[in-house]
């Protein structure tokens, strides 16, 4: 059978849009840390990495933790299509850009003068409360930026005015370590870092019953939240669909818990006993093997007086 693409699969089920792009409407232990350790990052004005695979949840968990901050704050977020090709001049337009109207000047000495401008006097800008105005850089795909870029991004943070330094938050979103590589260590001795964990066997359970849970029953959902690859997002969407087709090929639009358990332990192929025993035996040399063709011909060639021989 072949199996049906993803989008396929949800218009056989009935489906008009594809259920998995609804945002999710409960808090992982994941947004919760993030939460935390967020609001104590934008409160300091320091710089975090936010590190975890790929489709475990990291830009839904930041954004979900900078949306859910009660100080009043602007998001710059600054990416490039080579994100590899980042510069510091890069994040400096983005900066000036996205906190003024100003068309960034030419010239290095020019546009960071202007850069401490408009980042001081949005940083130090007052809320009728008295509450600060934070500034929030976000960069995502962080582990393919240069390190060249990470080391400008210290001289960014000590930009000062007014007597104040570390104007803004920046927050580096990356599948890895960032700043686990040669000639950073200075940014990371003024950085923090918090890893990803994943789902927890009962968040990957509670997503499929929100998400398709009418097309699982109780068993099937709680024996595959117990999968390795249930602990993200990405995978364990994938794993669904590959059930989602498992059922539909059989007939049915509800996947069993024998169905899980069919992917979770594949029947592993019988080696034989003999082939397990035996080892392949090893290729004769080249020498030895043109003397035993040479031996063939000469006893093939050998005149023979009809006696048997001996044996």
């Amino acid at each position: 059978m072949s199996s049906m693409t993803r989008l396929e699969t949800f218009v056989n089920l009935g489906y008009t849009h594809d259920p998995f792009k609804k945002p999710v409407r409960f808090e992982t232990g994941d947004m919760v840390r993030c939460r935390r350790i967020l609001t104590m990052a934008v409160n300091s004005r320091a710089m975090v990495s936010i590190v975890g695979e790929r489709g475990c949840g990291k830009t839904e968990a930041v954004d979900s933790a900078l949306k859910g901050m009660s100080v009043p704050m602007q998001i710059i977020r600054v990416q490039r299509d080579a994100q590899e090709k980042l510069t510091i001049d890069d994040i400096k337009t983005a900066l000036i850009t996205g906190l003024s109207e100003e068309d960034v000047r030419r010239g290095g000495i020019a546009s960071h003068a202007q850069l401490r401008r408009v980042l001081g006097a949005s940083a130090t800008q007052k809320t009728a409360q008295g509450s600060e105005h934070q500034i929030v850089v976000v960069i995502e795909e962080a582990q393919r930026i240069h390190s060249n870029t990470l080391r400008s991004l210290k001289t960014l943070r000590e930009i000062e005015w007014c007597g104040q330094r570390e104007l803004c938050t920046i927050v580096l979103v990356a599948q890895s370590d960032p700043m686990n590589r040669a000639g950073v260590s200075e940014v990371r001795l003024r950085s923090d870092l918090v890893r990803m964990q994943g789902l927890s066997a009962n968040e990957a359970a509670h997503y499929v019953r929100e998400i398709i849970g009418t097309h699982f029953d109780d068993a099937a959902v709680e024996t595959l939240a117990e999968l390795s690859a249930a602990r993200n997002y990405l995978e364990l969407q994938a794993l669904c669909i590959n059930l989602l087709n498992i059922a539909l090929a059989d007939g049915r639009e509800q996947v069993s818990v024998e169905d899980v358990r069919a992917i979770a332990t594949p029947a592993a192929q019988p080696v034989p006993r003999a082939a397990a025993r035996t080892k392949p035996a090893a290729p004769a040399p080249a020498t030895s093997a043109l003397k035993s063709v040479l031996e063939r011909r000469t006893a093939t060639a050998a005149p023979t007086d009809g006696r048997a021989e001996a044996c």
